[in-house]
């Protein structure tokens, strides 16, 4: 047992065991915001930050709505990135052009995407 002198009274004190140390992360868990091997595959095909940025939402978008098929409403980039929808265009085409997802125009003129690697 311990003790600890409080007010000029002894108090004795029990210790509790130390939380042991949190252990290392292996490789695989580390984090990016997607998947490690969308990245590899997204990296060569975008052309800028803000796309590579756009990219790796649309991965997080598609697991938030917990659907193959999702909206990407601008208005939610702009806030969440700070980008534009025009950045968000040129993303779309770029992935679309290198097969790595399916844009559908859904309703009311909403844009609707589909990841297929």
């Amino acid at each position: 047992m311990e003790y600890v002198t409080r007010n000029g009274r002894r108090i004795e004190v029990e210790t509790l065991p130390s939380r042991a140390a949190p252990k290392q992360r292996q490789q695989a868990d580390r984090l990016l915001g997607c998947p490690l091997e969308w990245a590899k595959r997204v990296i060569p095909v975008v052309q800028s930050k803000e796309q590579l940025a756009v990219a790796i939402w649309l991965h997080r978008r598609r697991a938030v709505c917990k659907s193959e098929l999702f909206d990407v409403p601008n208005d939610t980039l702009h806030q969440e990135l700070g980008l534009s929808r025009f950045v968000k265009y040129r993303t779309l085409r770029c992935l679309k052009r290198a097969g790595a997802i399916a844009v559908v125009r859904g309703n009311k003129r909403a844009l609707q995407v589909r990841i297929l690697w």
